[in-house]
């Protein structure tokens, strides 16, 4: 049984770990001036081809607005093409040659990232990834 003090730190918690392992991430990333968020999408891009900005909102679990400006912003740098769909209220996300380059380049900056994660927290990463996926999949729409 939880006190209703508990709540409040746990949620504090978890938002200045969730603040501190983006910006591991994001300085790992930084020479190849790409954030996490950044980097995701074009992960993303790279494995599902060319997808709606709905759908790619969906699996990055991120408002469409704020996709839509990472999009844009790596539009602008030439590492994703956005092309109006068949409806055309529709927008269409793809990676091109320049962002599967860029990627490439950030792949091992990232494995850096991934292993350091994984070294500060041992055997209680697979259990707090588990645990995180099921909170995340019930509080899911």
């Amino acid at each position: 049984m939880t006190t209703p003090g508990a709540l409040p730190c746990l949620c504090g918690a978890l938002r200045k770990a969730t603040r501190a392992v983006t910006r591991l991430y994001d300085d790992a990333l930084r020479p190849a001036e790409l954030r996490i968020t950044q980097f995701a999408l074009l992960r993303n891009l790279v494995r599902g081809g060319e997808q709606r900005m709905r759908d790619l909102s969906a699996v990055l679990v991120v408002e469409e607005t704020a996709l839509n400006r990472s999009a844009r912003a790596l539009c602008e740098r030439g590492w994703v093409a956005i092309r109006t769909g068949d409806d055309r209220r529709e927008r269409l996300l793809s990676i091109t040659a320049a962002g599967r380059a860029v990627l490439a380049e950030a792949e091992p900056l990232w494995q850096t990232a991934q292993r350091r994660m994984t070294d500060e927290l041992g055997g209680n990463l697979e259990r707090l990834v588990r645990a995180l996926g099921e909170l995340t999949a019930s509080a899911a729409p």
